[in-house]
């Protein structure tokens, strides 16, 4: 005659598999959590390669973004998009943002991208000095350390297709931005506690936000006269 499962029997069956899902859940997420960085970095470097054949046909110089009008943002059609083929490749798997079917309160327009460019490759428009005006690409004293494409700030809308890192700091030489703190333009930490950035010479990595920028200077791997 076969013997039932006493209580304690199953007590303790029932605890090794809370105990059991206790450590695999977060095993898991992370598992997904990797896939997303690697497909965002996949995103990354196909942008990487489109800025490249970019530059090609417009004599080594970058593309415009929103600061020179709606119509010019590198996501639109003219830009990079011919060369990308896709607009799958501008949306982060891992950004959580709630503006893209719609703007959020007080927005004008949705959020069409995840990523921005490097507003000191803009071209001199305005007539500042030293804050931008680094458009092409024999300007840029080391492509390979020098990064163009970052992550941007969740819940952003569709006219943050850049960022400021000339006025990360205060003072600064971008007087027509003032001073932006980092935090408020870039998604720093999607990706395992970092995230993902493009160079201007195309590659892609993986970093902690430390690791390209710090406050005094030491650090910054966005400045293209380093």
């Amino acid at each position: 005659m076969r013997k039932a499962f006493t209580l304690m029997e199953l007590l303790v069956v029932i605890a090794i598999i809370a105990i059991l899902a206790a450590i695999l859940f977060p095993v898991f997420a992370q598992a997904r959590e990797k896939g997303r960085q690697t497909m965002c970095l996949s995103n990354m470097r196909q942008m990487g390669m489109a800025v490249q054949m970019y530059l090609q046909d417009y004599d080594e110089r970058f593309p415009l973004d929103s600061h020179t009008g709606s119509g010019a943002s590198w996501v639109w059609l003219f830009t990079l998009e011919p060369y990308t083929r896709t607009k799958l490749l501008y949306r982060c798997p891992s950004d959580p943002s709630r503006n893209w079917d719609a703007p959020l309160p007080g927005q004008q327009t949705k959020r069409h991208t995840s990523y921005g460019t490097n507003f000191w490759m803009l071209p001199n428009i305005t007539g500042l000095p030293d804050c931008l005006g680094y458009n092409s690409l024999a300007s840029i004293v080391s492509p390979a350390n020098v990064i163009y494409i970052a992550e941007i700030k969740e819940n952003l809308s569709a006219g943050a297709d850049h960022y400021h890192p000339g006025a990360w700091r205060y003072p600064n030489e971008c007087s027509s931005v003032y001073y932006i703190e980092p935090e408020q333009e870039l998604a720093m930490r999607w990706h395992s506690g970092g995230a993902n950035y493009t160079f201007v010479d195309g590659h892609a990595k993986w970093y902690k936000f430390e690791q390209t920028w710090t406050p005094d200077g030491t650090i910054d791997r966005y400045d293209p006269r380093r």
